[in-house]
């Protein structure tokens, strides 16, 4: 009895050292050294998604692409209108973007987060970010478009839909 809680107390302090030596942070991945087949890819999803936010089709317009992975095809498919109310506030909310630039990569393991800051006409905004996270192996896993207004009422607000994974 005595040998098998002290074989507890050890498996518990064990995995609380490993927990412990784990990264607070994700390595971040210096842009000059990125991949240039995911930075790329990265700019073609990019592109996409902000050409998905005035097409007629929205957050559906990026349903055939390549890269789309079942788990961001899902959630678009079930949570169409809320995709939709979304995304016809976003034009009013951001304005016109004139352009993107990647600012920062974090690696996750098979997850690349992808950060691009879009420069926009907004006046109230200090700044507005879409972030991707792309699996290297399927595509892209998820997306966010944050935004910080100039009076500081919103701080890294993300505008689209906050569904369930």
């Amino acid at each position: 009895m005595m040998a098998r809680r002290n074989y507890l107390i050890m498996l518990i302090a064990s995995l609380l050292l490993l927990g412990a030596c784990r990264p607070a942070e994700y390595q971040k991945i210096p842009i000059e050294s990125l991949d240039s087949k995911l930075k790329s890819r990265g700019s073609i999803i990019v592109r996409d998604i902000l050409k998905s936010i005035n097409h007629k089709d929205g957050a559906r317009y990026l349903l055939d692409k390549d890269y789309m992975t079942p788990l961001v095809h899902g959630r678009i498919m079930h949570n169409t209108q809320i995709y939709r109310e979304a995304y016809g506030y976003i034009p009013m909310t951001i304005g016109k973007i004139s352009s993107f630039s990647l600012f920062q990569v974090l690696d996750k393991g098979l997850i690349k987060t992808m950060r691009y800051q879009l420069k926009t006409d907004a006046e109230n905004l200090e700044f507005v970010e879409l972030k991707i996270d792309v699996n290297i192996e399927l595509g892209l896993a998820d997306y966010y478009l944050y935004i910080t207004s100039k009076d500081g009422l919103l701080k890294r607000e993300n505008i689209l839909p906050a569904v369930a994974k």
